[in-house]
């Protein structure tokens, strides 16, 4: 997978681009909006829980449960309306510099709305992470800090060790892999799986967690 990304990165820097290479090129760089998405992570959850004022709404009394999912539903929409603008900005700058469109527009909008979802729910699915590490440790900077070294030192770990499962866990290359089609379809269908069990897993211990703390 890497390799195949590696060879359409050449590939994007030796020719002259067309619009569906700068939304490709976007799908490669989209892991750094991680660090924008931080910012969205402290308002919707972190800044509550850095206040406390998260447990006014629980002894109101809203679940636990309910509390730790609208929160990453907010997240989500919050990352998908992001990635809507990020995308859009590529188009409009690509008909702006009066490049050619490179492929149908079928392609293209397919293309474009494959990325936008895949990127966005795999990127939620760190932040899901980032919630039970906040919830667990109550500690704001310590998920943050979570959310930039899991990527990063995942990436290390699997360069060095060389270990083929972990690209299951590794989010962002997942994401990119599935969307330029440079992931088998085996591992993409694993990636998907190993992320939504992870997503599920993640919002209920952390009500559990939640729900043990005392109020």
């Amino acid at each position: 997978m890497i390799n195949g990304q590696t060879k359409l990165l050449n590939q994007l820097t030796e020719n002259d681009w067309s619009i569906y290479d700068g939304v490709r090129g976007a799908t490669l760089s989209s892991s750094i909006l991680l660090y924008l998405f931080i910012a969205f992570f402290v308002i919707v959850i972190g800044y509550e829980f850095s206040q406390h004022t998260y447990k006014s709404t629980l002894v109101s009394g809203a679940s636990r449960l309910s509390f730790v999912l609208s929160k990453y539903v907010v997240m989500l929409i919050d990352i998908l309306a992001a990635m809507v603008w990020y995308f859009a900005v590529t188009l409009v700058t690509g008909m702006l510099a009066g490049r050619t469109l490179g492929s149908t527009i079928g392609q293209l909008a397919n293309f474009t709305g494959t990325s936008l979802f895949v990127i966005t729910f795999f990127i939620s699915v760190v932040f899901s992470l980032a919630i039970i590490v906040l919830i667990a440790t109550k500690s704001l900077v310590i998920a943050a800090v979570f959310v930039v070294v899991w990527p990063v030192g995942l990436s290390i770990v699997r360069l060095v060790t060389a270990w083929h499962w972990l690209i299951y866990l590794d989010f962002f290359n997942a994401a990119t892999g599935i969307s330029l089609r440079t992931l088998s379809l085996n591992d993409a269908w694993r990636s998907v799986t190993v992320s939504l069990v992870l997503l599920i897993v993640s919002i209920v211990a952390s009500s559990m967690i939640m729900r043990k703390q005392e109020l």
